[in-house]
């Protein structure tokens, strides 16, 4: 699994969009527990549907991924014959990438769904005040 990462640009791609999105969503949580009468400020509607856009990018990436890694296995049985170890191989890259992005994207979605709860919850107490 470290060797399918690391031959990959792809899944580097996916794992620095992860360390992007996850850190991003830690500081807005942590901006709503510093200041929730700022909720409405720290993290306006649009930056957060650019998140969620990010985090829909993820398993997308994993399916080029897919796409990438079946190519590969295509080609290599057009150039060199029905080699099982190329086949195996691409079809091994192509379900890594796939399983790597929905890996990645689930706990992003519900971290997003999380703070996006959290920042109503801090708005709704605030204007209630």
């Amino acid at each position: 699994m470290i060797e399918q990462i690391t031959n990959s640009w792809v899944c580097w791609l996916m794992l620095l969009l992860t360390l992007y999105i996850y850190h991003q969503l830690w500081m807005d949580y942590l901006h709503l527990l510093e200041a929730p009468e700022m909720a409405e400020h720290n993290a306006p509607e649009y930056q957060r549907k650019i998140t969620a856009l990010k985090v829909g990018a993820l398993p997308l990436m994993g399916l080029f991924g897919t796409i990438t890694g079946l190519q590969d296995s295509f080609t290599g049985m057009m150039l060199g014959g029905a080699d099982s170890q190329m086949v195996t191989n691409g079809i091994a890259h192509a379900l890594f990438t796939t399983q790597l992005g929905l890996v990645l994207a689930i706990p992003g979605w519900l971290l997003l769904v999380f703070v996006n709860a959290k920042g109503k919850s801090c708005y709704a107490t605030t204007t209630a005040r």
